[in-house]
């Protein structure tokens, strides 16, 4: 993965090249962010342009180095892993005599730690020197998701690169890169979060029809007349099988109310699904008609109360019960 080919880490891509260019790249990189938006393949595309003899300072992908960057063969670019739950001194001495001698070919070596906050007190203690001064040529690079787990004195040793989760826009291009359709595109950029391994499990999955009856069956009986409609939808989901696919139902939910109150505010361009525009447009327009965006906010906040109690262990449906009575009593009010 060549640092150019990395989507929505515009900033931070930037910054390493830069780095790189004007041979100004810390000896000490600290790479963190959210879990799944690209830091370990920066770090990999990193040593790419370090290491690379057709393109140095961009990497090509396809040269002698690149691919066995590519394949974990190459002797001065390699990856490290706790060994358990917490990386062991006798892989952080591993890591300080690798740094402490000249790469064995190629103009750099990069040592890439995975999961850096799992270096405990003693074997980050062991590393603290290096990071501070490894052997001319050498490169650290901690990747983590949780920093603020990581001793203080082993952050102030490192050059910090911040990763973002990533925009829709991102997720969706990926996913259209991978043959999604527009509409498999929204739906998973919604329900991964800002993550690209969740982005990847989304287009893999085959839930997306099942999850849009779901909220197609919620609303319904949020509209219904009676009350019967509501318990009845509630208790579709009292085992806990049914109750799987729930949370992200939800979040679908969830997101298809921001769209309208986006879309009835007159930032339509800020909506995801943009395939369920009819949906949208009703929502929207109902709004409008009112003059009253505070429905749309009120049931956008019910939606997410529900999922928030969903992942507080709350009985489902106690929790859908509540969400149901209050759309509905929010959405007369839209008719």
């Amino acid at each position: 993965m060549l640092l150019a080919d990395i989507a929505g880490q515009e900033h931070a891509v930037a910054a390493l090249l830069r780095a790189v260019a004007s041979g100004r790249l810390a000896h000490a990189c600290l790479f963190d962010g959210p879990e799944s938006v690209g830091k370990r393949s920066a770090a990999l595309g990193l040593a790419l342009a370090l290491c690379c003899t057709e393109r140095p300072g961009q990497g090509c992908g396809t040269c002698d180095a690149c691919r066995r960057i590519e394949s974990g063969r190459h002797p001065d670019v390699l990856a490290f892993a706790p060994a358990t739950t917490q990386y062991l001194v006798e892989q952080a001495r591993e890591i300080v005599a690798m740094a402490a001698t000249r790469p064995h070919e190629a103009p750099a070596r990069v040592l890439i730690l995975d999961s850096a906050d799992c270096l405990n007190p003693s074997s980050a203690n062991c590393l603290l020197k290096t990071l501070e001064e490894p052997f001319p040529g050498n490169h650290l690079v901690l990747v983590t998701s949780a920093p603020d787990r990581l001793l203080p004195t082993i952050r102030s040793r490192t050059q910090r690169v911040r990763f973002v989760a990533l925009s829709a826009a991102a997720l969706m291009r990926i996913a259209a890169a991978r043959g999604a359709s527009p509409a498999q595109a929204e739906t998973a950029a919604v329900l991964a979060g800002g993550q690209v391994g969740r982005l990847l499990q989304a287009l893999e999955s085959e839930a997306e029809s099942s999850l849009w009856t779901i909220v197609s069956n919620l609303r319904q009986a949020a509209a219904a007349k009676g009350m019967g409609a509501i318990f009845d939808a509630a208790a579709e989901f009292s085992d806990k099988e049914s109750r799987q696919d729930l949370p992200e139902a939800l979040a679908l939910l969830a997101r298809l109310y921001r769209d309208a109150l986006v879309s009835a505010a007159g930032a339509g361009e800020l909506a995801l699904l943009r395939d369920r525009g009819s949906e949208l447009a009703t929502l929207a327009g109902q709004a409008r008609k009112d003059y009253d965006l505070r429905t749309l906010r009120s049931a956008l906040r019910e939606v997410v109360q529900a999922g928030s109690a969903l992942a507080s262990n709350v009985n489902p449906v106690t929790a859908l019960e509540k969400m149901l009575m209050d759309l509905r009593t929010l959405e007369a009010g839209l008719t």
